[in-house]
């Protein structure tokens, strides 16, 4: 079976994938995910031994999805130029603006 590995940045982000994915199970406890997903906790304690949770999250890269927690607000990379396109013009503008005239 031929293997195709995954970049020096694809894995960097898989790791970072396993990671977040690794922090928010122990915040919201191995046993209440379990019980979430008709589990035993030791069930989910063989996702990890079994090199399982990283291996979903290499496949996510491959697929080009991202995990991230709920409270990250994700746009589009186009959307995120425009605005740091917009806040240099902003920048470059507020250089060239002319000191106090003396009234103010």
């Amino acid at each position: 079976m031929a293997t195709n590995p995954l970049s020096q940045e694809q894995d960097s982000r898989a790791r970072e994938f396993e990671a977040l994915f690794l922090t928010r199970l122990a915040s919201v406890g191995q046993k209440n995910v379990a019980t979430s997903v008709d589990l035993s906790e030791s069930a989910i304690s063989n996702w990890k031994k079994e090199g399982l949770i990283e291996r979903f999250c290499k496949a996510l890269v491959v697929m080009d999805l991202q995990v991230v927690p709920s409270e990250a607000q994700c746009h589009p990379a186009k959307y995120i130029d425009a605005l740091r396109t917009l806040a240099e013009l902003g920048l470059q503008a507020e250089h060239k603006r002319p000191g106090p005239l003396g009234w103010d």
